[in-house]
């Protein structure tokens, strides 16, 4: 799996904030109330990252060279998988708080900084997010100048020497 590139998540976020923007702004011309601060939200993405962290430092311990206990390499590429959607679902997220923010702060001068802080707090927890998947997936990737490192980009990718076969 290649890791999450700068562009990936530059594109998130600026679809985050396109539509983000375009809602906010869609929606209250309809006259309906915006949505209040997203406190759940933040917490939930705070939770999500800490728990993201906990299921990654066993995977890179073992990388680092702590082989003392076993590791499934299923479940590293889940958490490694898990860690990919966390990071582009938090620069996503992230853009959309910010559009919502800079929304409120614009729109009515001054009028729901309140409105405008808590969507800034949460944009903020999304980028935690996103800064905490792109940690992890570091920890689920294997060092360069490791024989089991299969990156189509590598330089030294290993192949597959297999003996010839006995003839029978």
């Amino acid at each position: 799996m290649k890791r999450t590139r700068p562009g990936q998540l530059i594109l998130w976020g600026g679809v985050g904030l396109v539509v983000s923007l375009g809602f906010h702004a869609v929606w209250e011309r309809a006259g309906r109330a915006l949505p209040d601060v997203p406190w759940p939200a933040i917490v939930g993405m705070l939770a999500l990252a800490g728990v993201l962290l906990a299921l990654g430092w066993p995977v890179r311990a073992w990388r680092d060279g702590d082989r003392t206990s076993q590791l499934d390499m299923m479940r590293a590429a889940r958490v490694a998988m898990l860690a990919r959607a966390a990071a582009l679902a938090g620069a996503l997220l992230t853009a959309w708080y910010l559009g919502g923010a800079v929304y409120l702060l614009i729109s009515v001068m001054g009028l729901r900084t309140e409105a405008a802080m808590g969507m800034l707090a949460a944009s903020v927890s999304a980028a935690i997010l996103m800064a905490v998947g792109l940690i992890v997936e570091s920890f689920c990737s294997l060092p360069p100048d490791d024989p089991r490192a299969l990156d189509d980009d590598s330089p030294h990718r290993s192949r597959r020497t297999d003996p010839p076969e006995a003839p029978a």
